[in-house]
């Protein structure tokens, strides 16, 4: 094994250790994570076929969603899912994706970084590449922000790298461990707050990558973007099976919610609530204020995404492929959650007449479904 990779797997198994409270379930989702993450590393003796399958990282932009899987990133249209392009147009077998793309606001380039160590740029027009930064030894599982002016790239190498817009290295930050989250921009401070699995939160400088602050250690690992409200609130949910709000003006941890296991995705803010997920199957709305517990339903099989709020109505899904529809008071839209023959580990997307939902499944990569839960149209890739 090379050194490299020794080290990236030693890294983990050094997260599960120093977790205070390790679950079966819990243990047994990072394990599948690393696992796939590993057989990725080794792509370079695999063909094509034989490479890992982990859940797809998505977003959409202006009728158009962009969704990195294994050996490609595709574009296709949101109203009919018709493929506009992919890249590369030829699958690599050094070459896969999880990392979800990230537009820039000016719309002109698409960044999205790959286990190959290699960060891209593609024109989200075309789907040709612009550039690429080649200088990690490492796998990008996070999606990267981009800015007006710069690229924040975090690695599974324990470094998150500043590019400008061109692909010119600014400058680096190291950490103790992988960072699996996108970090979060924050015009008050002009910083960015990195979550990572070293159980931290960090506040850096956007400008010169200095460390402005960081967290005590955390309970657990932090393994998905923080969300920041108005009022300069803080949330984040950890492995630890925790929910944080933290005043980033006074730094001052306002609440913290226990949820019954991990909490992987990000949470949501809507209105006077924030809406979490966790490894049990729960859905849950909590006081952004107190804290204080709203309502819970419980899905029975374990979520890793973030909700989704189209409206009034909060879409959600789990591993068993079933997804459910929600209004904010936590009643069912649908009564009935709808079913599919795969699994559901990313977060559905809004499209501007259907909600668009990315699969792990033999037959769909994407399934677009309408506000009724009818199946307006499905996309899997042609070979």
């Amino acid at each position: 094994m090379d050194p490299l990779r020794f080290s990236y797997i030693t890294n983990l198994i050094e997260l599960l250790v120093r977790s205070k409270k390790p679950i079966k379930q819990g243990l047994t989702w990072l394990f599948l994570f690393v696992g796939s993450l590993f057989t990725a590393t080794s792509l370079s003796a695999c063909s094509p076929a034989s490479m890992m399958s982990n859940w797809p990282g998505a977003t959409i932009h202006d009728g158009t969603v962009y969704i990195a899987y294994q050996a490609h990133v595709y574009a296709i249209q949101a109203k009919n899912g018709t493929e506009i392009w992919r890249f590369p147009k030829e699958a690599d077998n050094k070459t896969s994706f999880y990392a979800p793309p990230a537009i820039s606001p000016q719309k002109d380039q698409l960044i999205v970084g790959g286990f190959d160590h290699i960060l891209y740029s593609i024109d989200p027009d075309t789907g040709s590449e612009q550039w690429r930064f080649e200088e990690s030894k490492y796998p990008y599982i996070a999606g990267a922000l981009i800015t007006d002016d710069m690229v924040y790239a975090p690695t599974n190498g324990n470094l998150i790298y500043a590019l400008d817009r061109q692909g010119n290295k600014r400058w680096e930050f190291k950490t103790n461990a992988p960072i699996w989250a996108t970090p979060t921009f924050d015009p008050n401070c002009a910083c960015i707050y990195v979550a990572c699995l070293d159980h931290y939160l960090y506040a850096i400088r956007a400008r010169d990558g200095n460390l402005l602050w960081k967290t005590e250690r955390l309970e657990g690992a932090i393994a998905s973007a923080p969300v920041l409200s108005e009022d300069g609130i803080l949330y984040f949910g950890t492995f630890g099976n925790q929910l944080h709000a933290l005043d980033t003006r006074s730094r001052r941890e306002l609440w913290v919610y226990t949820a019954s296991h991990w909490v992987w995705g990000s949470p949501l803010l809507a209105e006077d609530q924030v809406i979490l997920t966790d490894l049990s199957g729960n859905l849950i709305a909590v006081d952004a204020q107190s804290g204080r517990e709203l309502w819970k339903i419980n899905t029975g099989a374990a979520i890793t995404a973030s909700p989704t709020r189209i409206g009034e109505v909060l879409y959600i899904g789990n591993e068993a492929g079933q997804l459910y529809a929600v209004n904010l008071q936590g009643q069912s839209v649908w009564g009935q959650p709808k079913m599919f023959d795969g699994k559901i580990l990313s977060a559905a997307l809004a499209g501007d007449e259907v909600i668009l939902i990315p699969m792990i499944a033999k037959d769909n990569l994407v399934i677009a479904i309408n506000p009724d839960g009818g199946q307006a149209w499905s996309f899997q890739p042609v070979k």
